[in-house]
């Protein structure tokens, strides 16, 4: 293997737009049944750090591009105590961008997303679960849904999916547009920080009813987001209309990639709304999008685009210190200002039948940022849906009215809790 590696087509962005306020910083945790042993732990990473070669890296300055390269240092285990997804200290952290935490029962993972997507960060999770699990001396045996930590890593694993992917370098239809979105606002939480609320739901059932409204499980989800932050919207009395989701859609699906690096492209699912459009309008046009925006032909001119911009002469010859602040100034002018909220769902994470019985629940914490304060990612595992929103502002009553009409209109029970940060 290579001891060094360019970023992917969109860790590119997030190296440019992160600073204070947007850490890039986003986290995968799993809750097991008993309390975590940070030795077994530290034991079980020191393993697993070989099989993730591109994940166990350090950044380097280039005139050009910034690039990663093997990071010989040791990464250590640290149990939590600070906020999640906290801006990553690399002086701290042995100059990894990767950071391996345990609270509890709960083991985490937080990674600098130009490293790679939540898909990525997973696999990492329940590979470094499986051989804690196994350290621990339990007769847990894995088969095709985990990354063997004694495998040597493959060359496919560690490639680039855009380059591979990429049918066309030139734009032939350039993205449209998107209109600018009504934005939460709010009090800066103080100390600044993130709070975080969770509810956990039963995935079978929820899905059972998101079906008979003739959607998906993240359709309903979707739509129930929408309606909800138009209520709060009303409240403000705002006159913005638009609401918009923007939500990350693994390419994998499409595309038979099995790289651990970023390979993912962002859907925007947005409605106008008024007090006379109706919840089941709602579904009905989110769902219709959701099929659009999650087509393979709409994902491979989303591929094209990203390798187009990255491919283009004078981007690539312009110097970082010049192309970071153009970059950063046209996520937040253009991809920003086109969204109300992030929603990253992980799917239905897949056990070996055999680790089901140690764990209990999987989570995934996605970052806020100023212009988008509240946001939300949702897992499951062992029939455990949960439903994880961040925020960065004191307002918390869009989270509560959604949980309350998830129980409203399913008649199912959510378990809600909160690490309490800034409450």
């Amino acid at each position: 293997m290579d001891q060094w590696y360019k970023i992917d087509n969109t860790g590119k962005i997030f190296h440019a737009v992160s600073n204070a306020s947007n850490s890039a910083v986003f986290r995968v945790s799993m809750t097991l049944h008993e309390t975590i042993d940070p030795k077994i732990l530290q034991k079980a990473l020191d393993i697993v750090v070989m099989r993730f070669p591109t994940l166990t890296v350090r950044v380097r300055k280039g005139l050009f591009w910034d690039f990663l390269e093997q990071n010989d240092q040791v990464l250590q285990v640290k149990k939590e105590s600070d906020y999640p997804c906290a801006p990553i200290d690399r002086k701290e952290n042995n100059a990894f961008l990767i950071r391996v935490l345990y609270f509890g029962k709960r083991i985490s993972v937080e990674v600098f997303h130009s490293l790679t997507d939540g898909g990525g960060a997973a696999e990492f999770l329940k590979t470094l679960a499986y051989q804690y699990v196994t350290l621990k001396g339990e007769p847990v045996e894995a088969d095709e849904k985990i990354m063997l930590p004694d495998e040597a890593p493959k060359r496919e694993e560690v490639e680039d999916s855009f380059e591979k992917y990429a049918t066309s370098r030139e734009v032939k239809n350039p993205a449209s547009s998107d209109k600018k979105a009504y934005q939460l606002k709010g009090t800066q939480l103080n100390p600044p920080g993130i709070n975080v609320i969770q509810g956990v739901v039963d995935a079978g059932a929820l899905n059972t009813y998101a079906k008979a409204q003739g959607t998906s499980l993240t359709g309903f989800l979707t739509s129930l987001l929408i309606k909800v932050i138009h209520m709060e919207k009303n409240r403000e009395k705002s006159k913005a209309s638009l609401i918009t989701v923007a939500m990350p859609v693994s390419l994998r699906r499409h595309f038979p990639s099995v790289s651990i690096r970023n390979f993912f492209s962002v859907s925007n699912i947005g409605v106008r709304m008024s007090d006379d459009v109706l919840f089941e309008d709602v579904i009905t046009e989110v769902t219709k999008q959701l099929i659009e925006k999650t087509d393979k032909s709409f994902l491979q001119e989303s591929i094209n685009r990203f390798v187009a911009f990255q491919s283009n002469l004078l981007l690539r010859i312009i110097p970082v210190f010049i192309k970071y602040p153009v970059m950063r100034f046209a996520f937040n002018q253009f991809g920003e200002r086109a969204k109300t909220i992030t929603v990253s769902n992980l799917g239905n994470i897949q056990l070996p039948d055999s680790m089901r019985p140690y764990a209990d629940s999987m989570d995934v914490v996605l970052y806020p940022t100023n212009k988008s304060p509240i946001n939300c990612g949702t897992a499951t595992v062992n029939n455990k849906l949960t439903i994880t929103f961040s925020r960065s502002i004191e307002e918390n009553e869009i989270i509560r009215t959604f949980f309350k009409e998830i129980t409203r209109l399913t008649g199912l029970e959510v378990k809600v809790s909160s690490n309490g940060w800034g409450e």
